[in-house]
């Protein structure tokens, strides 16, 4: 049997080879019925091609069921694939280190199939998967506190990642991993989910070491907000008491027209997200702020104008108008903390940017650091590195640091991938491929400890700031602001 064959748990593979790097795609890792939990796959025998990507997820951005992505074979619901790229030689004789890529894309959207991990893998001397988990309304909506739907278990999106780490460390080895040096990353959805995973107790077996881009734990929703939501869901399917099996066996147009109708009486949030589930998941958000995360080394961060992306896009996914922002403070803060909260933002455009950004990504992300580096080895960083339309903004650090080619990325970037744009792309990622392999940034880049909280600021000139922008962190006082909770969380 050839070096690209491999045995695994299901059956065998065989995966392709191109300049050092050996890849295998479209890799099964479980299978679960629809709004069922995921379980190991049906064995096979034969040979399995693994040269093209899996299926991508079923998924809709936005409010619009036109918007849907469901057509076969590039959308289906069997779509609980991985890709694995192990590059060959270089420093490690034996099993090398592992990252595990969730992508982001607000929990309804996404793919791991659009994250090619060839450069990272070469340059890095690692091993790394991308992961495909349900989204939307096949993965995160609370349909199993809803009269007459039982047995249909919380957080299926959060499961299916759990279940695609279980399978690495039951087969990564013989891809040339090694399952006791994984470390798990993601941006956006993918950051908050490693947030979460690093609070799920029965995840923490599965990683040693974690790389949180762009979002925290309070971007998704209290169990009280996940109750409601999932009663209207039922409401716009006309579910009743035969609704588990109408559930799984209507059309997907159904339920995406219905994720289209939740999401847009429910402006400023999205219509499916993870929930505080008091299971896999802490019970509250002040829960998840009380109770350690998980004992592993973390490097986290956030774009300094993280706002400015969702003040173009369609739609309210998030609140960018100080009214929305002002409310949120009061009610789950207070109004003195929000008083001081307000008072260190002037009353300007920029300031509101500053706010909405802060509130929404930057903040809870250095606040989960700044607790993570009461027990565990931690790195802070901001990203600055400006577009020239969009500022710093969210999801820009991305176009740098993961391959994308030609005018569209090069658009999105804000200009080709030469000079200091591309010693900044490979600094960063220089920095967590060493973090993979070694459990540490490359040299410096100094721990996150109190009270000096020195902050890496990545730009066309890096630099360290100790405890940027001081004010602000010291009025938000650690707690975060929950967009997706409401007053029974």
């Amino acid at each position: 049997m050839d070096e690209l064959t491999v045995i695994t748990s299901g059956g065998p593979v065989r995966g392709m080879r191109a300049q050092g790097v050996r890849r295998w795609l479209g890799l099964p890792y479980a299978r679960a019925d629809r709004f069922a939990a995921p379980r190991p796959v049906d064995p096979w025998t034969d040979i399995r091609d693994a040269t093209k990507h899996g299926s991508q997820c079923p998924q809709m951005f936005g409010n619009s069921a036109k918007r849907a992505q469901l057509a076969a074979p590039a959308f289906a619901e069997d779509c609980l694939t991985l890709n694995i790229y192990a590059s060959e030689g270089g420093a490690d004789a034996g099993l090398k280190p592992v990252y595990v890529w969730i992508h982001g894309g607000a929990f309804v959207a996404g793919s791991g199939n659009s994250y090619d991990g060839f450069d990272l893998a070469r340059q890095s001397d690692i091993v790394v998967v991308t992961i495909n988990y349900r989204l939307g309304v096949l993965g995160f909506v609370n349909f199993g506190e809803v009269p007459g739907l039982p047995d249909i278990p919380s957080n299926l999106g959060l499961r299916d990642q759990i279940a695609a780490l279980e399978w690495v460390r039951k087969n990564i080895a013989a891809f040339g991993g090694d399952a006791a040096r994984v470390t798990i990353g993601g941006q956006s959805a993918g950051s908050m989910a490693v947030s979460l995973l690093l609070q799920a107790k029965s995840a923490w077996p599965l990683f040693h070491g974690a790389i949180m881009q762009s979002g925290a734990v309070s971007l998704i929703h209290g169990r009280a907000k996940s109750r409601a939501i999932a009663r209207q869901y039922a409401q716009a399917l006309g579910l009743d008491q035969s609704g588990l099996e109408r559930l799984r066996t209507m059309d997907l147009h159904e339920l995406f027209e219905a994720q289209a109708t939740v999401g847009a009486a429910n402006p400023g949030t999205i219509p499916a997200a993870p929930w505080f589930d008091d299971d896999l998941l802490p019970a509250s958000l002040a829960d998840a702020h009380a109770q350690p995360s998980a004992p592993v080394p973390l490097l986290a961060g956030a774009a300094r104008d993280e706002i400015r992306l969702f003040e173009i896009m369609p739609g309210e996914i998030l609140p960018t108008r100080w009214p929305a922002m002002e409310a949120l403070l009061n009610t789950q803060l207070g109004a003195a903390q929000a008083a001081q909260i307000l008072a260190t933002y002037p009353r300007t455009k920029q300031g509101r940017r500053a706010l909405a950004s802060d509130l929404t990504f930057l903040m809870p992300t250095r606040n989960f650091a700044e607790r993570h580096a009461g027990h565990s080895p931690t790195w802070f960083y901001r990203f600055d590195y400006a577009h020239p339309i969009a500022g710093a903004t969210h999801g820009l650090d991305l176009t740098l640091t993961w391959p994308m080619h030609g005018p569209r990325a090069a658009l999105a970037r804000g200009g080709r991938m030469t000079g200091k744009r591309a010693a900044l792309g490979a600094r960063m990622t220089g920095h967590y491929g060493h973090f993979v392999r070694h459990g540490t940034p490359e040299p410096g880049w100094p721990t996150y400890t109190v009270p000096q909280r020195p902050v890496k600021i990545f730009d066309l000139d890096d630099r360290v700031e100790a405890n940027p922008e001081s004010a602000r962190f010291a009025a938000w006082a650690g707690r975060d602001v929950g967009v997706g909770l409401d007053g029974g969380d």
